[in-house]
C-alpha cells in the first residue's frame, strides 16, 4: 500500500548533466519495493504542492536508489540535498513488472532505465539491453549504465555516441520468437515498439509516462485508455502489457 514515509538520504552522485543518483534510507520501502514501481517525492518547499515522480533503480537492505534529472525548481533543490538530508516521499507506487516468461531483452529511453535496472537486480541479466539518448551530453550517463549492466547497447540520435539511430533499432534482426521484452521510455518509443514488434512478442511488458498529481488516485491526472477502459496510471500501472494498451488514444 501507498503510503507517505521520511526518507534520509545517505549518498547522491552526478551521473550526468543535470541527472543525479540519490541513495535513501528507508527500510519499510526498499523492502516492499518492486520492479517497476517509483516514489513521489517532495523536494522540500511547500510553494511545491506537486511531488515528484521518480523511478526506483534498485534496492539493498534498507535502502533504495532513485535516478532523476533536474528539469526546475523542486529537482534543483533536491540536488543541494547533503547526506543526512531528511524528506517526504511517497510510495511505494504503482504496478510492478511481472517475472518474464522467457529470455528477457530490455528497451530503455533515457531515464527510462531506471525500472529496468531494477528488473535486472531482480530477475537476472537481461539477453541485451537497449539504450537511446539524445545527443553526446549523455555519455557520462550511459557509461554509469553500462557500468551497472554490462550487456548495454547504447543508441544516440545524434551519433555522437555509440550507434546512430533509436534503441527500438536494436531489436532488428533478433530472433524474438520465445522472448520477452520490457521497455520504459517516452510513449512515442514504446508505441514504435509495440506497432513494429507487438505482433511478434507475446510477453511485451511497458512502463507508460504521463505526468501525475497526487500519486495515489484521487485527482485522476494520469488517466490513460487501455483496450478494456480507462486507468489511472498511479494505480493500475504504470506497468501493463503492451497488447492491452490503446495506442491509438494514448496520448503521444
Amino acid at each position: 500500500m501507498t503510503k507517505d514515509w521520511i526518507g534520509t538520504l545517505r549518498a547522491q552522485e552526478q551521473i550526468g548533466p543535470d541527472l543525479y543518483a540519490a541513495v535513501v534510507e528507508c527500510a519499510p520501502v526498499a523492502r516492499q519495493a518492486q520492479p517497476g514501481q517509483f516514489v513521489l517525492v517532495s523536494p522540500g518547499d511547500r510553494s511545491l504542492r506537486l511531488l515528484r515522480p521518480l523511478g526506483i533503480s534498485g534496492t539493498s537492505g534498507d535502502m533504495f536508489e532513485m535516478i532523476y534529472r533536474k528539469v526546475g525548481r523542486g529537482t534543483e533543490l533536491m540536488t543541494r540535498w547533503q547526506p543526512g538530508t531528511e524528506f517526504l516521499f511517497r510510495g511505494p507506487a504503482g504496478g510492478a513488472f511481472s517475472r518474464p516468461t522467457g529470455p528477457a531483452i530490455a528497451v530503455a529511453g533515457t531515464l527510462g532505465v531506471a525500472p529496468l535496472l531494477f528488473a535486472r537486480q531482480v530477475f537476472g541479466p537481461f539477453e541485451k539491453m537497449f539504450l537511446g539518448v539524445p545527443n553526446g551530453s549523455w555519455e557520462p550517463f550511459a557509461r554509469w549504465v553500462a557500468g551497472r549492466a554490462g550487456e548495454t547497447e547504447l543508441y544516440c540520435d545524434t551519433g555522437e555516441i555509440g550507434l546512430k539511430g533509436f534503441c527500438t533499432q536494436g531489436l532488428d534482426g533478433l530472433d524474438l520468437s520465445g522472448r520477452s521484452v520490457l521497455a520504459c521510455g517516452p510513449n512515442p518509443m514504446l508505441a514504435a515498439l509495440y506497432r513494429r514488434w507487438g505482433g511478434t512478442v507475446s510477453d511485451m511488458q511497458v512502463s507508460l509516462e504521463k505526468r501525475m498529481g497526487c500519486g495515489m488516485g484521487g485527482c485522476f491526472g494520469c488517466v490513460v485508455s487501455l483496450k478494456t477502459g480507462r486507468r489511472r496510471l498511479c494505480i493500475d500501472g504504470p506497468v501493463f502489457q503492451a497488447k492491452e494498451v490503446d495506442w491509438d488514444e494514448l496520448h503521444l
